[in-house]
Parts: structure tokens; sequence; C-alpha cells
């Protein structure tokens, strides 16, 4: 509750900006700018990206204490490489990867498993849920996360879109490496 009213109380009324939900978006308010969705929505987004950045900026220049105690690990790679990104976890503190737990990280990354909706991450579709977003937001959408999130994006490695084209284009990866 309290996290909630944070990203409430964070959204400032008097910052005119674009709705987040398109106008035609079932979730869309029938007040001018998307009405309490578009507000709720953007206040979650100011919030969320600004404390990422916050602890992004923590990780780059760590404190005494924190170096070397922390790993930072992004979905995309988990799905991507699952057992290499598994053994760097177990690795890091000092473990040893089972057949097992590879066994079920394959099964929950690349198996031939498909669910019509993009965002459920389940068994065997994790891949499908990477680029969800792509053909689920519009362009004018993913713009706007951009603005709001482009300092841990950029520190996370992940590309910003040129053209409503590239967002289509699957074939295209807006993966680079990570800068922590």
């Amino acid at each position: 509750i309290r996290e909630s009213l944070q990203v409430v109380r964070s959204r400032d009324p008097r910052i005119h900006r674009m709705p987040f939900l398109d106008a035609g978006h079932k979730l869309g308010g029938k007040k001018e700018g998307g009405g309490g969705s578009d507000y709720h929505a953007l206040g979650a987004m100011e919030v969320i990206c600004s404390s990422m950045a916050k602890t992004l900026q923590t990780a780059l220049h760590p404190p005494d204490w924190l170096q070397g105690n922390y790993m930072a690990v992004r979905y995309e790679d988990l799905v991507v490489e699952p057992i290499k990104t598994l053994r760097q976890v177990y690795g890091f503190v000092n473990l040893a990867v089972s057949p097992e737990m590879e066994k079920f990280a394959l099964n929950m990354t690349s198996g031939p498993g498909y669910s019509s909706k993009p965002f459920v991450v389940s068994a065997r579709n994790a891949t499908q849920a990477l680029s969800a977003w792509r053909t689920a937001l519009s362009y004018q959408q993913i713009k706007q996360v951009e603005e709001y999130c482009q300092q841990p994006m950029a520190l996370l490695g992940y590309e910003r879109v040129g053209s409503p084209e590239e967002v289509k284009d699957l074939s295209r990866t807006l993966l680079r490496k990570p800068r922590l």
C-alpha cells in the first residue's frame, strides 16, 4: 500500500504529458488525456524508472561494502542463454548448477509451448514474452517509456527505437551489452 501511494503521489498533475494509453485502448478513460488510468500508469512509470536509475547508479559506483557483492542479471539474458546465465549466477554465489536445474531453466525458456497472452510467462513460453511489448504497445507508448526510463535503459543495454518499422522488425535485436 505504501509503494502504491508513493506511485500515486509522485505524479505531478501540473506536468502535461501525452496520455500513455492510446485513445482507443480499452483502459483509456473518457476524460481528456486518458483519465485516471493514464494518471496512475504515468505515475508508476516515473517512480519505477527513477528508483531503478538510482539503484543502477549505486551499482555503477558502489560503496566499498557493495563492491563484488551483487550481480546484475537481465531477464533477456536468462531467456536467450539460460544455461550460461544460470551457471554465472550460481557461480557468483559459489554453488554448482544441478542437471535438474539446467533442465528446468531450458523448459521454462525455450520449450515448444505457446501462450496467447504475451506477458504471461509460464513453462516453455518465456522466449515469446521477450518481444511481446513490440507488438502489444504502440510506437507512441514505447517512446513515452523511453522518455521516462532513458537512464536505466541505457545502463542496462536497451536500445531506443527509431521508427515504428524498427519496433515491428522482430529480427532486429534491441539489446547490447549492459554497462554494469
